[in-house]
């Protein structure tokens, strides 16, 4: 599937013209010359972005690797710091279910409050679980977020990688009328296979953001995470789809957050991005250009 979908290679004239500093930063078939790269990010972030991800795509294979290998270890913000919000690295915790070592009597004797029967629902049992945080990174692959906005997706995964602990767990999934999961939910820290995989996607089909919302959902539930996140990447606009607020909703009641990162100005994706944000109880946060998206992801996620 991800292969049916794979972004379309880009020659060397092609890259030329559409972009002016190519020759500079990439003299002759194979090379990529990091330090002019990095002047004309200082320059212009925002073209450096763009130029990044265009070679990543590029028909010349080692042009092509170094610029992958590059997006791999960008420095994208600093990591967090300071005094730890999650001392240790496990806590005993009360759950409604019956994985817990040990039965939690007084939740369980509320939750059946003065019903005549038991009920499996009124279970909760006390166990350990991880202080650590799950987070998976839902991209919005559709015909409605393409070319730039993947660019976005490949610098807020780094983003996300870069901020994670040894207890933290990142997942990457993409959708648009079918999802594909590029990561499963893992301690890993590292984004070359998340990387090549989101250079290789471009935009198509249509947009099924419930489709996605529930594989996230999936992937969150093999977590024991204290905290568990989805991060969504989208225009926020469902071209084709069952209503996404109960999905968003279902997140809440499995633990989760759902935070948005807006990639449109639209006031219909504005307002989309918003009301998933509210029912899914996390922060929206418009993100317009690559260069934002380690800011965007420390507001979200603080």
């Amino acid at each position: 599937m991800i292969r049916r979908h794979a972004a379309r290679r880009a020659g060397r004239d092609e890259l030329s013209r559409a972009h002016p500093d190519f020759q500079q930063v990439s003299p002759q078939a194979g090379l990529l010359d990091e330090p002019a790269l990095r002047d004309l990010a200082t320059r212009d972030p925002e073209a450096a972005s763009r130029l990044l991800t265009a070679m990543g795509r590029a028909f010349d294979p080692g042009l092509r690797a170094a610029a992958r290998a590059l997006a791999c270890r960008l420095r994208v913000g600093a990591p967090r710091s300071g005094v730890p919000d999650r001392p240790g690295t496990r806590r005993v915790v009360t759950r409604q279910d019956d994985t817990g070592s040990d039965l939690d009597l007084d939740a369980t004797l509320a939750a059946r409050g003065a019903e005549p029967h038991w009920r499996a629902a009124h279970l909760h049992t006390r166990g350990w679980r991880s202080t650590g945080r799950a987070c998976v990174l839902l991209v919005d692959a559709s015909g409605s977020v393409a070319g730039d906005e993947l660019a976005v997706a490949v610098l807020t995964a780094s983003a996300l990688a870069q901020r994670m602990r040894p207890d933290d767990e990142l997942a990457v999934v993409a959708f648009w009328s079918h999802a594909v999961v590029l990561r499963p939910l893992s301690a890993d820290p590292r984004t070359d296979v998340v990387v090549d995989r989101l250079f290789d996607l471009r935009g198509g089909g249509t947009t099924d953001l419930d489709l996605g919302l529930r594989t996230a959902a999936a992937q969150l539930a093999r977590s024991r995470a204290a905290t568990r996140d989805v991060l969504l990447l989208s225009d926020g606009v469902p071209t084709e789809s069952p209503d996404p607020l109960p999905a968003a909703a279902a997140l809440v009641r499995a633990g989760a957050r759902l935070h948005v990162l807006s990639l449109s100005a639209e006031p219909e994706s504005e307002a989309g991005c918003a009301a998933l944000a509210a029912t899914g109880g996390g922060r929206v946060e418009a993100l317009r250009r690559a260069t934002d998206a380690p800011a965007a992801v420390r507001t979200v996620l603080g």
